[in-house]
């Protein structure tokens, strides 16, 4: 399986709302890899012809983590990780995509999660 580059936290990329942290916490981990890994073959397994738009960029986590991540289409795909357009994704690409989704996804959730403890100890000063 081919390791996909994750991308730079900046504020210009999608981070997850307080919708998606508490999506993740009532599901968990594994069920939103599984929901990851069917959005994933379901838009990116054959080129449509949409192709760039077929990706929402909201309503789900795995929508902001593919946009963040550049994975939203084929053609970004090509164009960013070098994986070919215009045939039929194989099983080690899915794995990889997945991969990249679901490393961003637990990134912005630990840094969520850091945040938030922060936030809590700062409050906790004043007392």
């Amino acid at each position: 399986m081919r390791k996909l580059k994750l991308p730079g936290r900046d504020q210009t990329f999608r981070r997850l709302s307080e919708q998606d942290i508490r999506l993740i916490e009532k599901v968990g981990i594994p069920e939103i890899q599984n929901q990851a890994r069917k959005i994933i073959e379901k838009k990116l397994m054959v080129q449509p012809e949409n192709d760039g738009r077929q990706t929402p960029k909201a309503g789900h986590p795995v929508y902001k983590a593919m946009h963040a991540c550049n994975v939203q289409s084929r053609k970004s795909l090509s164009l960013s990780h070098k994986i070919p357009a215009g045939k039929e994704l194989e099983e080690t690409y899915i794995e990889s995509i997945t991969n990249l989704v679901m490393r961003w996804i637990v990134r912005e959730y630990n840094f969520y999660q850091k945040e938030r403890e922060d936030r809590q100890r700062n409050l906790s000063e004043f007392n």
